[in-house]
């Protein structure tokens, strides 16, 4: 007991200082990171200032509810009970909090910044796919509905308990990603995530469209699933899908949660803590499919400990259609996964010990002790395994389609993933991509350097992500949270472990109990008291020969009644493997990126939680639970420590609001401007022309977005030139990291890539050739021209065409007014002789004189 008291003394001290050195070093972020600039920009104390509304009527209604419970409250008693009143009136109430603290606020943000409609529709679309799926795992589409009833009941049971008010504090960083939606357009998701209608089906699903590099031949399950959502007005409709997966998220993350820790205010602190991580929030900006693997593996590990270990296993596989490194991290969980049922079956063959259970489970068939089976797992057995079968069948072919998609395109499985192994078994990649360019630098230092560096990147993520390797990670931070989640989550995994170890030896000594004292043979009982003390022999040792026969000879009871040390097992080596690989990861990426640890810090979440209760909670269990949470609100609500508790907490929740406010994957502060007359969904189309209008480049713009299907090579600024509404592949895609910069060595190759991807145009901007790393394009568009390549110039200047003879050079239209834009157009039949290896055959006369015009523009143009 006193060891017991000495481990959460030092817990606490621990705590207390990774707590505060958080806190230290996160000030030093903000100010060093360009945070604080950005706090401080305009649109981001309009944003703040919004925020701070939102609080105050947050507050204000809290206080609302809590003055009305106090005045409902019985003399003396610190709880709203049922019994003080009707079921109609407790129903009123909480559909009241609901409204009030939830849907009202959401409503009225989401009209304000354009994404009302928007959510609607995409909310419809993500409870279609739901009702599929739901379909699909149970042959019963229909008890979604009764799920949802459950759902509410369950939250009722927690709003008149008083456990449900944490939830409120999320709910401002779920405004916060929805108000910015429409602002925050990030590189990423420009290149493939929002633009699917031009780079997904307009010339075959199996098709490459003329795209080279690898984020195209990613696998695209996500991009299927939300296809239809590409043809509505705008980038909302699919921004708002992601919103739904992370509201879904948090949902299959709570219910994770709920089947460990039966103390519901610590499971909606949990999942407030869970909105408090700003890698995970801020993924909700973007269409990266990361919030949907994620969804997809902790569903998988939510299955398995529900004992449904064949659709646990399938949705690993079915993550293999969202994100390369699901590969990596799902096949891991996939591992974990097959060793838990691997030491299952290995403890289940033990004939003795279960010829003996099944003797004292017959004899005695009144005990009321708990054993250490999992009582999921008998509950998934009664159910028949076909009914899995439709799900099986799903992902199978889901992912089957998924991966032959980037195996056609690429003559890979997996595009970025496991690239040399595919290799060194005989695959070949498809010219003219260049899978390589995603290898590690490990090998480039020493020993000492690496050792260093891994320290150094560990310190970096945690504490100060400030730097040239760490500008990935500051975007997508984990918070100043997470460290003390860290901490207590390795914590739990020792308790768990001391745990096992001690139940083992203890089972140990219970096996020479029953083999000293054999029940057979015994000198029989009479009387009243022997028939009783047979009985109780009985039943102890038919509790042993049971633990005995479930093979978990360091199972014990663990939990609220229904938890064991064994459902422990899966999420805390999940955690550890998955921790070692992402720690792996920082000696071996050059560049890593912040939602490439979601998993980890989520599972870390999960078991800093997931606490087991101690043998007095356990028997407390035994008390219906709506009692004891009423008993437990009520000396919580009564008791100061529930302020200290609150002030405690208020710097970290501060600390993680300031961090979401502040970054974002596009780099965007502040929010959507406010319109309060609009048509509930943000116009992207109609911005960029007007964009475009302001920036002089209209007449080209229009040319370009005639035909979406039109291909064109941009020479300009990423992600801006992506607006365009057709296939647009930037020159950064071509010669940058995921792409082929050896066609920039020859004409010849840079012929046979306009010809592969069957470019119509080539876009150029001044501003963006001027810089001096693009020496090399200059000097290639410059052959090209010369070629006889490029035909029909478009020369444009404040949304005029300007005769050729019009050209300036950059310096002269920087310093002097707008910025000179030039499109031209692909001789495609002229493509072909090179792509034949063939000799470029003469010009006529007049496409010689177009030629040395063109030559000639661009010499002054690129100058």
């Amino acid at each position: 007991m006193a060891e017991g008291r000495r481990g959460s003394v030092v817990k606490t001290i621990a705590g207390l200082g990774i707590g505060l050195l958080s806190l230290y070093f996160f000030l030093l972020f903000f100010r060093d990171s360009g945070n604080l600039e950005r706090f401080l920009e305009e649109k981001t104390q309009v944003a703040f200032r919004e925020m701070l509304w939102l609080f105050a009527y947050l507050f204000l209604c809290l206080m609302g509810f809590f003055l009305k419970r106090k005045m409902q409250n019985a003399p003396g008693e610190g709880a709203f009970l049922r019994r003080e009143a009707s079921g109609e009136a407790i129903n009123r109430a909480f559909f009241s909090f609901l409204f009030l603290l939830f849907i009202l606020p959401t409503l009225v943000f989401a009209y304000l910044h354009r994404m009302l409609l928007s959510m609607l529709v995409s909310g419809l679309w993500f409870f279609v796919l739901a009702f599929f799926f739901r379909f699909c795992t149970t042959g019963r589409p229909l008890q979604i509905f009764q799920d949802i009833k459950r759902f509410f009941f369950f939250l009722e049971k927690d709003f008149q308990a008083g456990a449900l008010y944490p939830m409120v504090f999320a709910l401002p960083f779920f405004i916060l990603q929805m108000n910015r939606s429409n602002v925050a357009l990030d590189y990423d998701s420009l290149r493939y995530g929002l633009r699917s209608a031009y780079v997904l089906f307009p010339e075959g699903f199996f098709s490459a469209h003329g795209q080279i590099n690898s984020v195209y031949s990613y696998p695209k399950g996500l991009e299927l699933l939300t296809y239809p959502l590409n043809y509505l007005p705008g980038y909302g409709f699919l921004l708002s899908f992601t919103l739904w997966t992370y509201l879904a998220l948090a949902l299959v993350f709570g219910l994770l949660l709920f089947h460990f820790q039966k103390n519901r205010k610590k499971l909606y602190i949990a999942m407030l803590c869970f909105f408090l991580l700003s890698s995970v929030g801020n993924m909700a900006l973007t269409m990266k499919t990361d919030l949907f693997t994620l969804l997809l593996q902790l569903s998988a590990l939510y299955f398995f400990l529900k004992g449904k270990r064949l659709q646990s296993c399938f949705l690993l596989f079915f993550s293999y259609s969202f994100k390369p490194t699901a590969v990596v991290f799902s096949t891991l969980l996939g591992i974990v996964f097959l060793f838990t049922m691997l030491l299952e079956f290995l403890g289940k063959r033990n004939p003795k010990s279960y010829s003996q259970a099944n003797t004292d489970r017959n004899t005695n068939t009144h005990t009321n002790i708990n054993t250490s089976i999992n009582p999921y797992i008998h509950q998934a057995k009664e159910e028949k395994w076909t009914l899995e079968l439709p799900f099986v069948l799903f992902s199978v072919v889901y992912t089957g389609l998924i991966t032959l998609r980037t195996f056609l395109i690429t003559g890979l499985p997996f595009s970025t993933t496991f690239t040399g192994i595919f290799k060194a078994i005989g695959f070949q990649v498809n010219w003219p991509f260049n899978l390589d360019a995603h290898v590690d630098y490990s090998g480039e230092l020493s020993l000492s350097e690496s050792v260093f560096s891994f320290f150094r990147r560990l310190f970096s993520f945690l504490f100060y992500p400030v730097g040239e390797d760490m500008e990935h990670v500051a975007i997508a931070w984990s918070g100043v949270i997470f460290p003390l989640i860290l901490l207590l989550a390795l914590w739990q995994c020792i308790s768990l472990g001391r745990k096992c170890f001690s139940a083992r030896k203890a089972l140990i000594g219970r096996k020479a109990l029953v083999g000293r004292e054999p029940l057979v043979g015994r000198e029989p009982l009479v009387g009243r008291e022997s028939v009783a003390g047979r009985e109780t022999v009985i039943g102890r040792e038919s509790v042993i020969a049971r633990e005995l026969s479930s093979g978990r000879e360091s199972v014990l009871l663990s939990g609220g009644g229904d938890v064991f040390l064994w459902d422990y097992l899966p999420l805390s080596l999940s955690f550890l493997v998955i921790m070692a690989f992402s720690l792996l990861s920082f000696v071996m990426l050059w560049q890593i990126d912040g939602n490439y640890y979601i998993l980890w810090e989520s599972l870390a979440l999960l078991l800093c939680f997931s606490g087991e209760s101690t043998p007095e909670k356990i028997k407390q269990a035994e008390i219906p639970l709506e009692k004891d949470l009423q008993k437990e609100n009520a000396e919580g609500f009564k008791s100061p420590a529930l302020l200290l508790k609150a002030l405690v907490f208020s710097p970290f929740y501060l600390a993680a609001f300031l961090t979401t406010i502040s970054t974002s994957w596009a780099g965007a502060v502040g929010f959507t401007p406010i319109d309060l007359a609009n048509k509930g969904y943000y116009d992207h189309a109609l911005v960029e022309v007007e964009n475009q209008g302001e920036n002089g480049s209209l007449p080209a713009f229009l040319e370009m977005a005639k035909n979406p299907r039109h291909h064109v090579l941009a020479f300009a600024e990423t992600p801006e030139c992506y607006r365009i509404p057709c296939n647009v592949q930037s020159i950064t895609d071509v010669e940058g990291s995921g792409g082929s910069p050896g066609l920039y060595d020859s004409p010849l190759y840079f012929a046979w890539f306009l010809k592969w991807s069957g470019t119509d145009y080539v876009y150029l901007e001044q501003s963006f050739l001027h810089e001096e790393r693009e020496e090399r394009a200059r000097e290639m568009l410059l052959q090209m021209a010369e070629e006889g390549i490029f035909h029909s110039p478009m020369l444009v200047e404040k949304n005029k065409i300007l005769p050729l003879d019009g050209v300036k050079a950059f310096s002269e239209s920087n310093g002097e007014g707008a910025e000179q834009l030039l499109l031209l157009q692909i001789r495609k039949e002229r493509l072909e002789y090179p792509w034949e290896e063939k000799p470029y055959p003469p010009l006529s006369s007049e496409e010689q004189t177009e030629r040395d015009r063109i030559v000639k523009l661009l010499s002054v143009y690129l100058q």
